[in-house]
């Protein structure tokens, strides 16, 4: 009788140990079936928020050419004095720019990397093709490289914040349920078309905020676009020390250009002035300085300056 109830009770213990078994098994597998739909909506997510900030970053790559391009078609001093010396006429305004070279910026900023946005911009601005450029050029386009990745990111904040309140969490009775996403259950996330689309009915059935909750929600939202906005000005030019890095940059590098050493050149101004040269004197000494191509750039950037390769990570 002994051996008879303990293989009962053996039998009875497997019976509940592979139940138990089976038990856990469903359970992984429900779960790792929810991971992969959450994998599939945050890919999906960042997919399409990938294509909006490329979108993004063209538009303000065409607005930064139309408010610089002034800035853009003037022929730098530095250019004009070289002219005087070879006694060649030159216009202090381009009056065109080169096509190719402004299809290629957007191109640039479409698909490739930040060191292809600086020499995109390096070619837009080198206007007698020559490969180099002075240090004025080099401020310009360190400058005009940084900024569209400003106006794409201050762009994705604002709409991200009409997207998704800032503070998304203790706004509705259970704190745990982040209602802005439609539920806490991802299957219902993934298949329901109403959770996807911003106009349905379950959007709409969300709950709205109190008047004390919207308080608070404009004044997080006020500040930290004042904070993110105070960071774009404020951080390449005080932290990273854009100026100080570009003046160094331009001063170690070994540049072919006039040997790397600055010219000193005798300019007849008489012409220029005419009558008025007895007054301004007719001959003045000129400094020109060196220019500098790319690859002298790129050597001394890489070492000194690394974070102009990841200007959308800073």
């Amino acid at each position: 009788e002994f051996e008879e109830k303990s293989e009962e009770s053996s039998d009875a213990g497997g019976d509940e140990s592979s139940h138990g078994g089976d038990t856990g098994t469903v359970d992984d597998e429900e779960m790792e079936q929810q991971l992969r739909m959450l994998d599939d909506v945050v890919a999906q997510a960042f997919a399409s928020s990938t294509d909006l900030y490329r979108t993004l970053l063209l538009r303000a790559t065409a607005q930064t050419l139309l408010e610089n391009w002034d800035t853009i078609t003037t022929v730098t001093s530095g250019d004009i004095d070289r002219a005087a010396v070879a006694k060649t006429a030159i216009q202090p305004q381009r009056s065109t720019v080169n096509a190719k070279d402004v299809q290629k910026l957007f191109d640039c900023y479409s698909n490739e990397s930040s060191k292809e946005w600086v020499r995109s911009w390096w070619n837009l601005i080198d206007a007698d093709k020559d490969g180099l450029i002075d240090e004025e050029e080099l401020t310009t386009v360190v400058d005009f490289a940084i900024k569209p990745v400003h106006l794409a990111l201050t762009d994705m904040v604002n709409m991200s914040l009409e997207v998704c309140p800032l503070r998304t969490v203790a706004l509705g009775s259970n704190e745990t349920n982040d209602w802005f996403l439609g539920g806490d259950n991802i299957t219902d996330i993934h298949t329901s078309s109403e959770a996807l689309n911003p106009s349905s009915s379950e959007s709409k059935a969300i709950k709205k905020l109190s008047w004390r909750n919207r308080r608070r929600e404009l004044k997080a939202r006020k500040a930290l676009t004042k904070t993110f906005a105070a960071t774009l000005e404020r951080h390449f030019r005080d932290q990273v020390e854009v100026p100080h890095r570009l003046r160094c940059i331009y001063a170690w590098a070994d540049k072919s250009h006039q040997g790397n050493k600055l010219d000193s050149i005798l300019v007849d101004a008489s012409e220029e002035w005419g009558a008025a040269s007895s007054i301004v004197g007719s001959k003045r000494f000129v400094e020109l300085e060196p220019k500098i191509s790319y690859e002298e750039f790129r050597k001394e950037q890489e070492r000194h300056f690394p974070h102009l390769d990841h200007i959308g990570e800073e």
